[in-house]
Parts: structure tokens; C-alpha cells; sequence
């Protein structure tokens, strides 16, 4: 969760927090037992449908004195009503893609500028966003750069993780972890890694799939038919002999990557890569596919040349096997990655005192 470490911080400055989401992916990390955060807030539920009546009954029920907004989701709704009221709004982490309408278009640009106006503090994660944020309003008097909290909640994640424990087959071998994948993701891979299992018996192969549904899971049983396979929920200490580990339940891959030396991350050939600082975080090398602008350290990885893009199985089948015929420079990739991360935190320090400015 994004906001993760700004809650524990002003939580410990003395800040009565609650929290509201609009994502399945976050109501589970909050339900998870191991998030002892959760039990020091005042609330934690789904955000209403933005009607003007849902708002104000929220508003009576919490009567906030600050409401931070994380990322780039706004609720016009509530971002009109609670300034309306006169309670003042944060905008933490703030990221615009590049082609957002938020930015390109005079209508965008309008609407955005009526949202923006209403914030007292708008913290990006880098100087192109602000310079999106100010091209809606150019004379906001707090527009600031402060990175992105995410690191920050990878890295404290990755400090407390629990490690799930792979089959005794996967012991010194070169683990390669396959996260958050979709059938469009694998169409692009699965040739290339049962090549790689084929030429490089140190090679361990975890898959992760986004959805493991049964027809996913069947499908990647099928297609790896051939290669010694466990499902996750199978795995016992006489699994001496399989190559793959297939995962059929969610919640454990963060703690998987602890064991990847490469990474792929799955989401880039669908809507837009999902989290790449996870495995990154732990010091894996990462590719992903060609749909990346989502995500601002995929493109400064990208730029730095600590990470790779692939647009089909060919250039898939050329980064492992290059990766893997020189494994020392891979892992070497992969621990610059890990230093990559590292540098980038601290937003939370940075953005947790303009969060707490005029709160008694």
C-alpha cells in the first residue's frame, strides 16, 4: 500500500488516521493479519460511489482535518465538497503520465485545474510531473517534488517479509520468478523460458500469475507438460526433482522475488506493467513488456539501462539467454537495481510534515 509509510508516521506524531480505497488488490492487503498498522486505525473501507450525498455523510461520519489524496486518483466530488468545507487536502506521490488528458487538451486541462485548485499541497514524484501539474494550474503556490513513497513501503515490506520456502529442488539453483502474469504476458514468454529449462539445467522457474484461476493454472500445467512442475499449495519435501513451481495463491510473491536472481513483470502488454520495485527492491534483474509509461522507475530504469523492455518472444528469448549466459553480470544488474531503490527513498520523511502542518 502507497500509503504505508505515511500512515505509521504520523500515526507515531500522534494523527488519528482512517483509510479509504477503491481497489480489491488494497482491501486484502489490509485484511492480511501481519499488517499490524491496521489495527491503529480508526477506519478502513471502501470509498463510496462520488455522489454528492455519499460525501457528505462521509464527511459528517469522519470530520477529518486533512484528507490526502495518493497517486493521481481524485474524486471530483469530494475534492470539491471538502474544500467546500474548508478542510485542507494533500495530494502525496503525485504522478501524471505522459499523454494524460489530464494535460493535453484544453478540456483536460480545465477540468484538472478546478481539482488541483483545491489542493493545499501538491508532492510529486518527479520534476515531469510537477511540470504536468503546473501546465493545468500554472500558478499553484505548492507544487513539490518529494519522490514516491512506494520505495519507501518496498523497502520496509522487504525488511519484514516473510520468505515462503521453495522446493529443495530450487536450492542453489538460478531462480528466475515470473510475476503478476497474464495469458498476454505469457504468450510472450513461455517459449523462451521452456527453451532456457531445456539448455540451462541450473535454471529454477517460479510462475506467479495474476489471476491463478484454474484455467490459468491448467494452462501453464499444459503447456509445460514435458518439465517436473508443484503448485504451490502441493509443495512437500520430497518435491526433489521439479523445475517449476507453479503458484496458486496470492499474498506470497513480494516475498518470492527474495529469491529471484531474474524477474519478469507481468501487466505491460495489457494495461500497464504492474509492481517492478518488488523484485527489484530484493535484487533481481527485471524485464517487462512494452506497455511501461504507467510507471515512472520502469522508464528511469530503462534510461539507466538497469532494466529491459521486450516487445515479443524473440527479444524475450535473447534477454534470458543472454542473462543467463553470463549470470555474473545479470546478478551484478541486479544488485545496481537494489542500490537503484535505496537512493530513492525518503519521500515519506519528506512528505509526512506537510501532512501533519496545523493538525492539533
Amino acid at each position: 500500500l502507497q500509503a504505508q509509510p505515511l500512515i505509521v508516521r504520523c500515526i507515531a506524531e500522534g494523527a488519528e488516521c482512517a483509510v479509504t480505497y477503491s481497489s480489491v488488490n488494497a482491501y486484502h492487503w489490509l485484511q492480511r493479519p501481519a499488517q499490524t498498522e491496521t489495527q491503529n486505525l480508526l477506519a478502513a473501507e471502501f470509498l463510496p460511489v462520488d455522489k454528492i450525498h455519499n460525501i457528505r455523510h462521509l464527511l459528517g461520519l469522519l470530520q477529518p482535518s486533512r484528507l490526502v489524496w495518493v497517486s493521481y486518483d481524485l474524486w471530483p466530488n469530494l475534492v470539491w465538497e471538502t474544500y467546500r468545507q474548508g478542510i485542507p487536502q494533500s495530494l502525496v506521490s503525485g504522478i501524471i503520465h505522459a499523454g494524460s488528458l489530464r494535460t493535453v487538451n484544453f478540456i483536460g486541462r480545465s477540468f484538472y485545474h478546478s481539482l488541483y485548485e483545491c489542493l493545499e499541497h501538491i508532492l510529486t514524484v518527479s520534476e515531469a510531473d510537477s511540470q504536468r501539474v503546473l501546465s493545468a494550474i500554472p500558478n499553484h503556490p505548492l507544487v513539490k517534488v518529494m519522490g514516491d513513497t512506494r520505495c519507501d513501503s518496498v523497502l520496509e515490506r522487504r525488511d519484514n517479509i516473510e520468505i515462503p520456502q521453495l522446493p529443495p529442488a530450487a536450492k542453489d539453483s538460478f531462480v528466475f520468478v515470473a510475476g503478476s502474469t497474464w495469458p498476454q504476458d505469457e504468450s510472450c514468454i513461455f517459449s523462451g523460458l521452456q527453451e532456457a529449462l531445456n539448455k540451462f539445467p541450473e535454471l529454477f522457474l517460479v510462475l506467479a500469475p495474476h489471476e491463478p484461476t484454474e484455467e490459468h493454472l491448467k494452462n501453464a500445467e499444459n503447456f509445460f507438460s514435458g518439465t517436473p512442475m508443484v503448485r504451490w499449495s502441493h509443495v512437500t519435501a520430497a518435491a526433489l526433482d521439479v523445475r517449476i513451481l507453479l503458484i496458486d495463491s496470492v499474498g506470497i510473491l513480494a516475498g518470492l522475488y527474495h529469491s529471484a536472481k531474474m524477474a519478469y513483470v507481468g501487466g505491460a502488454f495489457t494495461t500497464g506493467v504492474h509492481n517492478i520495485l518488488e523484485p527489484v527492491a530484493m535484487g533481481a534483474a527485471v524485464a517487462f513488456g512494452p506497455k511501461h509509461s504507467n510507471s515512472m522507475e520502469a522508464l528511469t530504469m530503462l534510461e539507466q539501462k538497469l532494466a529491459t523492455t521486450v516487445n515479443n518472444s524473440t527479444e524475450f528469448r535473447n534477454w534470458i539467454f543472454d542473462s543467463l549466459g553470463n549470470q555474473e553480470h545479470c546478478i551484478l544488474l541486479g544488485r545496481q537495481s537494489k542500490k537503484f531503490v535505496e537512493t530513492q527513498a525518503g519521500a515519506a520523511d519528506l512528505c509526512t510534515p506537510f501532512l501533519m502542518n496545523g493538525l492539533s
